[in-house]
């Protein structure tokens, strides 16, 4: 039907658009209907700024009816759409004395050796150092703090955790080895870094002229480092109970972490040049000067870089089950056999002396022969091993005479 519309109706829409946090630019129609009447027409398109409250408190529809939205539910919504404010709030359960010192300063040993930090942060003291990292608020630790260096695991958050499986074959059915850790960022990547490290083999191949074996991992490291500190500096650290995971099968490593990519990027993108948006930007800074990133933005294809590089299947990513995940394929598989397996398959004798030199240490065939009580001929050492390989127990490194045995059990 319309109204008549004065300028104190307009003042008085004026005022109470005034009263919508964050302000928003909304275009206002009066359109007329008959006679002096005019239609008010608010056009109101999707906000970048949510959640939005209107004099002081949010609100939710709910089919007709407007209610006012439960204080959880507006603190979810909120970090969701802008994630980096939980990482810069202030921690009132942790103090100063709380984080691990000796840690901060290796870090900024690191960043000034590497150029990241100016050399005068060396004789700088911790509240410092910590204040110009903008990681505390009137000498109080951030969330950030508390996430990176926090050595008190009472007071480290329930979601800085991380959880390490060797899973045995290709799926999730049976674990051979199952790790859970809490604290704080970076006591959480030594955990998984020495996990991959120890766990995943490594090619090894003798080069004419050199003294020592070259070793090459099954993986690049600058790809399982990569990985795990996006893993770490991208996660969504808001939610409890949440981890960060790292499953080893026999067929791929997979590392993931909660909450999805940040606006802004996609998993295509990923494969690309990309501009770098970081969801938790103190966190990742730190990591920045510590030298585990090099160049933001510039991770990911770096990682498809080196795969191809050594030969290997390019990274899958994905945005799966709430969070992020990284796969790595195995350029071939692998196959650990437990000691309880390999007590089950019936050996002779033979096998047992063999295989038993082997869990020692690397051998050539003329070393196990030195080794072994009974005296055995080249030729039988020779088919024994090749038995040994064909049940998984051993495998071969190396070419020609510079072939060397190896157990992996």
């Amino acid at each position: 039907m319309g109204q008549e519309v004065s300028d104190k109706t307009s003042i008085k829409i004026a005022v109470a658009l005034e009263d919508i946090d964050p302000f928003e630019d909304i275009d206002i129609h009066y359109v007329p209907v008959a006679g002096n009447k005019q239609a008010i027409v608010l056009l109101v398109e999707p906000g970048k700024k949510a959640p939005y409250t209107y004099d002081g408190r949010p609100y939710i529809r709910n089919q007709s009816t407007t209610l006012r939205m439960p204080k959880e539910y507006y603190l979810g919504l909120h970090h969701t759409m802008n994630p980096t404010i939980f990482e810069g709030l202030t921690n009132n359960n942790c103090t100063i004395e709380d984080l691990d010192q000796e840690r901060i300063r290796a870090v900024v040993r690191m960043a000034v050796f590497k150029g990241r930090l100016p050399e005068d942060f060396i004789t700088k003291s911790i509240p410092d150092i910590l204040d110009e990292l903008s990681l505390t608020i009137s000498d109080k630790p951030t969330n950030a703090a508390v996430i990176l260096f926090c050595k008190d695991q009472r007071k480290q958050f329930n979601q800085s955790n991380l959880q390490l499986a060797r899973w045995k074959g290709i799926d999730d059915s049976e674990f051979l080895n199952m790790k859970l850790y809490k604290a704080n960022a970076f006591d959480l990547y030594d955990k998984a870094e020495e996990f991959l490290v120890s766990t995943l083999p490594l090619a090894a191949r003798i080069v004419p002229g050199q003294s020592e074996r070259v070793e090459t991992p099954a993986i690049p490291y600058s790809v399982l480092r990569e990985a795990l500190v996006n893993a770490f500096i991208h996660r969504d650290y808001f939610h409890p109970g949440t981890s960060t995971s790292v499953s080893i099968y026999d067929d791929r490593v997979a590392i993931s972490n909660p909450g999805f990519l940040p606006e802004g990027v996609n998993v295509e993108l990923l494969s690309h040049a990309h501009k770098s948006v970081q969801r938790n930007p103190l966190i990742a800074h730190v990591f920045f000067v510590w030298g585990k990133i090099e160049k933001f933005g510039r991770g990911t294809t770096n990682m498809i870089r080196d795969c191809k590089a050594v030969g290997n299947p390019i990274p899958i990513f994905e945005e799966i089950g709430g969070g992020f995940s990284v796969t790595l394929p195995l350029k071939e598989s692998i196959r650990t056999i437990t000691y309880q397996e390999a007590q089950e398959i019936k050996l002779t004798d033979r096998q047992k002396d063999i295989l038993n030199v082997l869990r020692l240490g690397q051998h050539n065939r003329s070393q196990i022969i030195k080794k072994i009580d009974v005296k055995l001929t080249d030729r039988v050492v020779q088919k024994e091993l090749a038995k040994l390989k064909e049940m998984g127990l051993v495998k071969s490194e190396g070419k020609g005479k510079a072939i060397v045995w190896v157990s992996v059990i």
